[in-house]
């Protein structure tokens, strides 16, 4: 994504000096409060994995699987959670899908969802 930057026109006078819209609001807003409430049941699945928020061996972890898989680390972290499902190995699994939910949140609620992860 490109970002680009427009000085003020001599620091004093500003660029816009007064909306196009004057009807439009100006202030931001967050408008995906709806698309949240409809995946309640699979965060609430989500969640009762274990916390991986603060802990910092997970996030070594992490980023040496990202180091080592690149761009490809969160669909890798799920195909070895998915492996690991498959030998019965729930607490391999539970670790992938953690990584999985440090490199892609939505990757890892959907192969919570899809694996059937008892929450």
């Amino acid at each position: 994504m490109t970002i680009r930057f427009a000085a003020a026109w001599g620091g004093i006078t500003p660029v816009i000096t007064q909306p196009l819209c004057p009807r439009a609001p100006l202030g931001a807003s967050n408008d995906n409060g709806r698309a949240v409430s409809v995946h309640t049941k699979v965060l609430q699945r989500a969640r009762a994995l274990p916390e991986a928020d603060n802990d910092e061996q997970l996030l070594i972890d992490t980023l040496r699987h990202f180091a080592r898989h690149g761009l490809a680390a969160a669909a890798k972290a799920r195909a070895k959670a998915e492996m690991a499902s498959r030998t019965g190995d729930d607490e391999a699994r539970d670790y992938w899908i953690a990584i999985c939910r440090q490199l892609d949140r939505r990757m890892a609620e959907a192969v919570t969802r899809d694996l059937s992860v008892p929450g």
